[in-house]
């Protein structure tokens, strides 16, 4: 049974600032606020128990990066690894000409482009999860304590709208098959990508489900949620053994 991912997206700027929404067609058709992580996730959850969604859920938060860009980690268990990979995402973003050539990538439904962090092992199944077939998905992995490896990940119909190199459609990758993983598309294509996907569909031949409009948000209570940063990513950097040389 295929996971259904849900984004908690920290927004400094709102008075509620955190906002839960799904990524995908088909979806929960809803985003809530609240004022804390915890209270976004029970909302979220309500919600799916509501509308009798019994799929197996992946949870991801999402912090600002600059220029339109959203950091995205996912709340799973290997959640070390992903801090480790978050903390050089960051650094690597903190260089403004590559903030600036991201950010000329298409938007996401919800605004901004995603930056997923990957790490070993992570299949194109769950990236392609977390993709709203809509605008950008920019996929990133940390090759070393200093370095990152990224593609973006594009509706074929929109990649008229960027500058990047196009590397070609995941098939054309050879990257269909169901066991194929983030290092199988590292080991194909070089770093800074434009890479494909069928514009709209969600499988072969057939239309994504119609999209339904946002409902009313909602929210709990307006105070503020201090502790709005994610585990780890703005700690200073330390080397971590597992990390690529």
């Amino acid at each position: 049974m295929a996971a259904r991912h849900v984004v908690y997206r920290c927004e400094l700027d709102h008075q509620v600032r955190w906002r839960g929404y799904a990524t995908s067609d088909g979806e929960i058709p809803v985003h809530v606020r609240a004022p804390s992580l915890g209270q976004a996730q029970q909302l979220m959850a309500a919600i799916a128990v509501g509308d009798g969604q019994r799929s197996r859920r992946v949870e991801h938060t999402e912090h600002a990066a600059g220029d339109g860009l959203w950091v995205r980690e996912a709340l799973d268990e290997r959640v070390l690894e992903r801090e480790h990979a978050t903390q050089v995402l960051m650094e690597v973003l903190s260089d403004q000409r590559l903030r600036a050539r991201l950010a000329t990538l298409p938007p996401c439904l919800v605004g901004g482009v995603p930056v997923v962090v990957c790490v070993p092992g992570d299949t194109l199944e769950w990236v392609l999860g977390q993709h709203d077939r809509n605008g950008a998905l920019v996929v990133a992995a940390a090759l070393t304590n200093h370095h990152v490896w990224w593609n973006a990940l594009v509706p074929a119909d929109r990649a008229a709208e960027t500058d990047l190199c196009v590397a070609g459609s995941l098939a054309d990758l050879g990257l269909t098959e169901p066991e194929a993983t983030v290092d199988d598309w590292m080991a194909t294509t070089d770093c800074a990508g434009l890479v494909l996907l069928a514009a709209r569909h969600t499988t072969a031949g057939q239309p994504p489900s119609p999209r339904l409009p946002f409902a009313t948000e909602q929210r709990l209570g307006r105070q503020q949620d201090l502790s709005h940063s994610p585990s780890g990513l703005f700690r200073s950097r330390e080397d971590a053994p597992h990390a690529r040389a």
